[in-house]
This record gives C-alpha cells, sequence and structure tokens, in this order.
C-alpha cells in the first residue's frame, strides 16, 4: 500500500508540466504554444533595442527575461505529440517526435541559456546581458532551424 501511493505522488509531481497539455485539445495547446512563443518574441524585441540600440533600461529587460524564463520552464509540456504542422498554426515539424531525444536537448539548451540571461538582468549586470543574449539566439535559432516549418 505505501509503495502504491509514493509511486502515484511520485508520478503526479513528475507529470506536474504536463497537466496543461493534457487538459487541452491539440489546437489548445498549439495556441498555448504560439502564446510563449510570442513571449520570447516580445522579450527579444525589448532585449534587442536595448542591447543594439541602447533603449529602455535595465528594468525592462529584467522584466522581459523573467517572463521568458517563466515561460521557458514548461516548455517541453507544450509539445504533445498530435500538435504538428496541419494542427491549428502549429509550425512544429513532426520530426520532433521522431527525434525526442535531440529536441529535448535543444529546449534544455534554450532554457539553460535563457536562465544564464535572466540571471545577469536580475543582477543588473548590462555586460552580462549583452553576451548572453546571443546565446538565447543561437539556442532558439538551432531548435528553430530543425524543427520549425517555415513560414511562405
Amino acid at each position: 500500500m505505501r509503495s502504491w501511493k509514493f509511486a502515484a505522488i511520485t508520478a503526479a509531481i513528475v507529470s506536474c508540466g504536463a497537466v496543461v497539455a493534457w487538459a487541452a485539445t491539440p489546437e489548445e495547446v498549439v495556441t498555448q504554444r504560439e502564446d510563449t512563443m510570442k513571449t520570447f518574441g516580445a522579450g527579444a524585441k525589448t532585449l534587442t533595442a536595448f542591447v543594439k540600440d541602447g533603449q529602455g533600461s535595465i528594468d525592462d529587460v529584467k522584466a522581459a527575461t523573467a517572463k521568458m524564463a517563466g515561460a521557458s520552464a514548461n516548455l517541453l509540456a507544450l509539445f504533445p505529440e498530435g500538435t504538428a504542422v496541419g494542427v491549428g498554426k502549429s509550425a512544429a515539424k513532426p520530426e520532433i517526435w521522431t527525434n525526442w531525444a535531440d529536441f529535448q536537448t535543444k529546449v534544455k539548451g534554450a532554457q539553460d541559456a535563457i536562465t544564464a540571461l535572466d540571471a545577469a538582468a536580475q543582477a543588473g549586470d548590462a555586460a552580462k546581458v549583452k553576451a548572453a543574449f546571443p546565446v538565447v539566439g543561437q539556442a532558439c535559432g538551432a531548435c528553430h532551424e530543425t524543427y520549425r516549418q517555415k513560414k511562405s
């Protein structure tokens, strides 16, 4: 009895990140995923203005990177099978699920890069933000290049 309870609790904890995806239709998951990507895009816009054009403040950057870090935490849960190109506005290639381990590695790389960027921003270190931002772009680009359908 005790091991059954432990297994049930462990399963619930481990699956917490995927709860959103399980409770939604594939189309709703794609919409959630698109909203998450828009969060990253808005953050990148704020960071580009700060890094390249000297616009905005470190407080703007802190807010943007905090949103990006929060959005990246459950990113894998937004890619359940059945949400590839052809479902809603999905641009996710089917190769995601045939190369799941590689996809997970790429997502982890992006999450780590975003976490480092957020840490630099939250510390108020503009120089570290400027150094960390291109790493995020490279990490996100690596995944998009392989696993995202190009828009025509």
